[in-house]
């Protein structure tokens, strides 16, 4: 049996901030999420060069071409950000799934850079499949936060990892088997810092059509609060007869022409922030095996909720 994707997708300002430097993009063989930072429009711009670019390069149904997607929306973005000073600092997170050809069929591939996350329900089971790139995550990784201290640390807007920042970034590439009837969900922080695993996971159990899933993971996160831009895709693994797009296939931050001039703005200061030399350990660096290529499931981090 052929697999294919039903896609709901969704994606609001919030209630405190004016700009949603959020976007999202999909096709029938990929979805993804990139949540914008950067001062004055450039969190607006980056979002929306990685969403484009990352579809329009997943040419093939390869994981390598996924992350060389990556690579790809990093340099647009280094350049763009090199020819217009108001675009200086600008970068994103990007998490993007795809229907990859693998030696023994069809598979699912994933990647991500920074702290967007991708989880997967599976009958009553959520797992997050994704691993924070970001300061409080590597503490808690360490033992030297809980989970509890780690949501309301003051630094927990801090990336160790996004794109725009470095010439070459890290990603973070796995492959998985697809089963039909499992449903994936990518989003930006301003879900789940709103949202506990518990109500995300009892909303995508309870809704069987994935846009109103969608649309009901947003209502939830302003409910909690709504400080930060919040965007949702879920991606329901369905027979191939089965494949639907959502009514807006994409929604980009940035509408306005990136090679025109921004008007200065006061930078937000709950705008995500990027310690690029941050590393992944107190005590050693990031080392080259959490590069691109498949990641062991040990060292994922994994977590499930079950009803």
């Amino acid at each position: 049996m052929t697999i294919g994707f039903r896609i709901g997708a969704a994606t609001d300002v919030g209630v405190q901030r004016e700009i949603n430097q959020d976007s999202y993009s999909v096709s029938g063989s990929v979805a993804v999420v990139a949540d914008g930072m950067g001062g004055h429009r450039g969190g607006e711009v980056a979002s929306s060069l990685a969403a484009q670019e990352m579809v329009s390069r997943f040419a093939e149904p390869d994981l390598a071409l996924l992350v060389e997607a990556v690579e790809h929306s990093n340099r647009r973005i280094l350049d763009a950000a090199a020819a217009n000073p108001m675009l200086h600092g600008m970068g994103t997170t990007v998490v993007a799934l795809g229907l990859i050809n693998v030696p023994d069929g069809v598979s699912l591939g994933a990647i991500n850079v920074g702290d967007s996350r991708m989880y997967r329900l599976t009958g009553v089971v959520l797992e997050q499949l994704t691993e924070d790139h970001s300061l409080v995550e590597a503490l808690v990784r360490e033992g030297r936060l809980t989970p509890e201290q780690a949501e309301v640390h003051p630094q927990r807007n801090i990336v160790t990892r996004a794109l725009g920042v470095v010439e070459h970034v890290e990603v973070d590439s796995f492959h998985f088997i697809p089963k039909v009837g499992d449903r994936y969900l990518l989003c930006s922080d301003g879900l789940f810092n709103e949202v506990n695993a518990q109500e995300i996971a009892t909303i995508l159990a309870t809704y069987a059509d994935p846009q109103e899933t969608a649309d009901a993971l947003v209502v939830a996160a302003n409910a909690g609060g709504g400080r930060d831009n919040i965007t949702t895709v879920v991606v329901d693994i369905v027979d191939e007869a089965e494949s639907q797009m959502p009514a807006a296939p994409a929604a980009l931050a940035s509408s306005a022409n990136i090679d025109g001039p921004a008007s200065p703005s006061a930078p937000d200061p709950s705008d995500d922030a990027v310690a690029f030399d941050t590393p992944h350990s107190a005590s050693e660096p990031t080392t080259d095996d959490q590069q691109s290529g498949e990641s062991p499931a040990g060292e994922k981090q994994r977590w499930s909720w079950r009803r």
